[in-house]
């Protein structure tokens, strides 16, 4: 997920009780539970070492072993170091609760990750492998809307917390309608979702906030378990789909929609294609109109060139659905598009190149490959 999610997720697990627990509880959260993102800074190097190690090292079994140790450490050590030195009278964190504090955060981030389509590598560095949920979109409105829930009690008790907390809502809400890729009668109901939220702050006083935080997180939970259940019941409809109709399916994964929790986008592979399933899934045959298709490329010796190229080495390890498209160009050589059909939903089929690498006319690498999605 991006940042904002994890920031409130980290947010309001601390107004369900961590704020109460030790004095920066509530920092060591928010520090945690985006603390595993530590490893974007492989994009300050290129795009292809970010393909290569992002939501690897830092997100899979030994980062989880050892950051939270790591982050409570260093907040202990602030606390006795730097912020009591400057206020003497300030009460001391408490180990414990800050080592909790640390353990939650930071382990709700892969969980997160794991939920969308990008997935996650919670095994390494023992195994490489890519684990996804395919549940939640990777900017999801909705869970802003129900974390956003559970802090907006307390996150508004001053003038200055408050012009903050309309920032982002303003940020959100223009993000929202401006972008084609919800529709509109998504973008009205979490508008509406959004001013009975901040109605019924203004409604209700603020000793209700550690209560409302639980609401937030048990709506939260309760929509992340109707999408995972969602995605499931919508790639069992198309592979029923695919036995009926006799489509030579090898795997099926369904592809949340942006802000439309309803619908699903499944990808059922065919030995040469992609196709592309639009799916209701509560309806019992969600199945709507013919699918779109896109072909996945023929694997030629030019498009085994390209993939050993140096530069997208990193992109190799992390595709998923590819293909591959070869355009000729002038004195033999050739330029090959590499894409992947996760990056065609709320697109056209065909749409999402990953790397493009030229290739001369002995099927070397021109120069540095540029890659990014």
């Amino acid at each position: 997920m991006e940042p904002l999610a994890h920031t409130l997720a980290g947010a309001c697990l601390a107004e369900v009780g961590f704020r109460r627990a030790s004095p920066l509880a509530t920092a060591t959260l928010l520090i945690a539970a985006n603390l595993p993102d530590l490893d974007g800074a492989c994009y300050l190097v290129s795009a292809d070492l970010a393909f290569a190690h992002r939501r690897g090292w830092t997100h899979g079994l030994m980062a989880m072993l050892f950051l939270p140790g790591l982050l409570a450490w260093a907040v202990m050590a602030w606390d006795a170091h730097v912020r009591r030195r400057w206020r003497p009278d300030l009460p001391e964190a408490k180990a414990w609760p800050i080592l909790a504090a640390a353990i939650t955060g930071v382990l709700s981030h892969p969980f997160l990750d794991w939920l969308n389509t990008y997935g996650v590598r919670l095994l390494m560095p023992f195994d490489d492998r890519w684990f996804y949920g395919d549940a939640v979109f990777i900017v999801d409105p909705w869970l802003w809307l129900f974390l956003g829930a559970g802090v907006m009690f307390t996150w508004t008790r001053t003038r200055v917390r408050l012009a903050a907390a309309l920032g982002l809502v303003g940020l959100a809400v223009l993000l929202l309608v401006t972008t084609d890729a919800v529709a509109p009668a998504a973008r009205a109901a979490w508008v509406g979702g959004l001013a009975a939220l901040i109605g019924t702050r203004l409604a209700l006083p603020r000793r209700y906030a550690e209560r409302a935080a639980r609401v937030g997180v048990g709506l939260a939970a309760a929509y992340i378990a109707m999408m995972v259940a969602g995605s499931r019941v919508a790639e069992h409809q198309v592979r029923e789909l695919a036995s009926a109709r006799g489509w030579q399916v090898s795997r099926v994964a369904a592809m949340p929609v942006p802000a439309q929790p309803l619908r699903r986008q499944v990808i059922a592979v065919t030995p040469r294609e992609y196709l592309f399933v639009d799916v209701d899934w509560p309806r019992a045959h969600g199945v709507a109109g013919e699918p779109h298709r896109s072909s996945r490329g023929t694997y030629t010796p030019i498009i085994a060139a390209a993939l050993d190229a140096p530069s997208v080495q990193g992109v190799r390890r992390w595709l998923r659905f590819p293909s591959y498209e070869v355009v000729p160009r002038p004195g033999g050589a050739h330029r090959v598009y590499i894409r992947d059909a996760r990056f065609a939903i709320g697109n056209r089929p065909g749409f999402g190149i990953v790397a493009t690498v030229d290739l001369n006319a002995d099927l070397e690498p021109i120069g540095p490959s540029p890659s990014g999605t």
